[in-house]
C-alpha cells in the first residue's frame, strides 16, 4: 500500500506542475498564446533555424503535438518555416519579427514564476531548492526520452 507521506508529495508535485501552468497560461493568454507555445518560441529564439524534430526532442513532444503547434505559431505570424535545400523533407523553422518582439515578454514572464516560486526563501532555501530541481528535472528527462 502506499504511504500517505509519499502520495502526498506526489500530490503536491501534481499541484505545483498544475499551479505553473496554469499561471504561465494566464500569462501567456495575452500575448495569445499557450504556456507550451510559449516554451516553443523561446526554443527557436534560442536556436533560429532550428529544425521541428529538434523542437520536438528540446519540448518532449510528440511528433503530432510539435507539428500542431508549429502550424499555430506559423498561422499567428511567429515563425517562417523554411525547406532545407539539401533534404526538402526537412524544414527550418525561423522567428519572425513579431516573434522576437515577444522575446522580453517570455523572459520576464519566466522570472515572474521564479519570484512567484522562491518567494519567503532563504538564500540558502533558494539553492537547494534549485539543486533538487535539477535533479529532479534530470530524473523526468531520462522517462521523456525513453531512458527509464
Amino acid at each position: 500500500m502506499i504511504e500517505a507521506k509519499q502520495y502526498k508529495t506526489a500530490t503536491k508535485i501534481v499541484q505545483l506542475g498544475n499551479a505553473i501552468t496554469y499561471y504561465r497560461n494566464v500569462k501567456m493568454h495575452a500575448l495569445g498564446l499557450t504556456s507550451v507555445q510559449g516554451d516553443a518560441i523561446r526554443a527557436i529564439l534560442h536556436n533560429p533555424g532550428i529544425t521541428a524534430s529538434r523542437l520536438q526532442d528540446l519540448l518532449g513532444l510528440s511528433q503530432s503535438t510539435t507539428a500542431g503547434i508549429v502550424a499555430r505559431l506559423e498561422h499567428k505570424g511567429f515563425l517562417s518555416k523554411i525547406n532545407n535545400k539539401l533534404d526538402g523533407r526537412e524544414l527550418f523553422l525561423t522567428p519572425t519579427q513579431r516573434c522576437l518582439n515577444l522575446e522580453e515578454q517570455l523572459k520576464e514572464t519566466a522570472l515572474e514564476t521564479q519570484r512567484l516560486l522562491i518567494k519567503g526563501m532563504t538564500d540558502e532555501e533558494q539553492f537547494e531548492f534549485n539543486r533538487l530541481l535539477e535533479l529532479a528535472l534530470t530524473n523526468m528527462s531520462s522517462v521523456r526520452i525513453g531512458k527509464e
